[in-house]
């Protein structure tokens, strides 16, 4: 993977925990290591891309966090697309609380210019074959049904590989 490639600095990341956390992370190792791609922590980007100095994205990480109250995320449909990061995914639900956080996050780092937002959580990271990828969702099903609470927004640096990115800092939702 290039370094454009990997262009993001900082995203915005609605993780799981406890079991749903565990689940998804043996699904993403597995995958990961038939696949030989990299390996990632299981999340929903609210926001990625962000680009500045640090203090100033986390004061802004911040005012995000309390902007948004404990929601539910429902993941569902597996899918896949000819991207990168997108290379195979399970959708998670477009809720009103999930739209109002998303937005929130727009507008807090003034991201007004945002492509749709189409929120999910990436499986897998390469850029694979569609028969490849077919082969992957009907391994996993149709379908990952899963829910979890997101009780805090974390700050990832997404510099470099995704071996390389670490967390900053995570924000309670209150």
């Amino acid at each position: 993977m290039t370094q454009t490639r990997a262009g993001q600095r900082y995203s915005l990341w609605l993780m799981p925990t406890g079991d749903v956390y565990e689940q998804l992370e043996r699904i993403l190792h597995k995958l990961s290591a038939k696949y030989g791609a990299p390996e990632f922590p299981p999340h929903v980007t609210l926001l990625g891309g962000m680009v500045g100095p640090r203090r100033e994205l986390l004061c802004k990480s911040a005012n995000v966090a309390a902007l948004i109250r404990p929601f539910t995320i429902r993941l569902g449909k597996i899918d896949y697309l000819d991207e990168y990061f997108r290379c195979l995914f399970v959708r998670a639900a477009t809720t009103a609380p999930l739209l109002k956080a998303h937005q929130a996050a727009r507008d807090v780092f003034g991201r007004r210019r945002e492509p749709s937002f189409m929120p999910h959580l990436s499986l897998l990271y390469g850029d694979f074959s569609l028969s490849l990828k077919e082969g992957a969702a009907a391994e996993l099903g149709p379908r990952l049904d899963l829910a979890y609470k997101v009780r805090s927004l974390v700050l990832y640096s997404t510099r470099g590989e995704p071996r390389d990115w670490r967390r900053v800092a995570r924000f309670g939702l209150h």
